[in-house]
């Protein structure tokens, strides 16, 4: 099993079919397709809001093949269902008006200016130390979760 840090955005004006909690969706051509399996766990981070507002486990992983002649030039899709989904109600914010001391605890966060660190990519993978701060925090400041193993 392992761990990752997912971007999400938000669902305007992207091109990604995810139903948050329910389906991830990413391409072939992401950074980091090919670690996501079965059984890992993740958190979720929304970019621009600064925000980590939940966290699952990856059931299956369903990859769709693409025509050739698509719009994206990417030639798979992958589909990584979800279980056991719990939101962070409010969110965890790692920036801004009542941010979160878990910033101070997350290895590739710690030390550095503003979120410097925050992963670019949508898929990252964090240590399993990461994922246990990010939930400590979050059954903290937000309530049990039930996220954990």
């Amino acid at each position: 099993m392992a761990y990752f840090w997912l971007n999400q955005k938000g669902a305007d004006g992207s091109n990604y079919h995810d139903e948050v909690g329910e389906i991830y969706h990413y391409r072939g051509n992401t950074p980091g397709t090919n670690q996501l399996s079965e059984g890992d766990r993740f958190v979720y981070y929304r970019p621009g809001d600064y925000i980590l507002f939940g966290a699952g486990e990856i059931d299956h992983i369903e990859r769709v093949e693409q025509d050739l002649d698509s719009d994206s030039g990417v030639t798979e899709d992958f589909f990584a269902h979800i279980t056991d989904y719990r939101s962070f109600e409010p969110p965890i914010r790692l920036k801004g008006v009542n941010e979160s001391a878990v910033k101070d605890k997350i290895s590739f966060l710690k030390d550095k200016p503003g979120l410097t660190g925050v992963p670019q990519h949508s898929i990252h993978e964090i240590s399993q130390e990461d994922y246990e701060a990010i939930i400590e925090a979050a059954e903290k400041e937000v309530g049990p979760t039930g996220a954990r193993e």
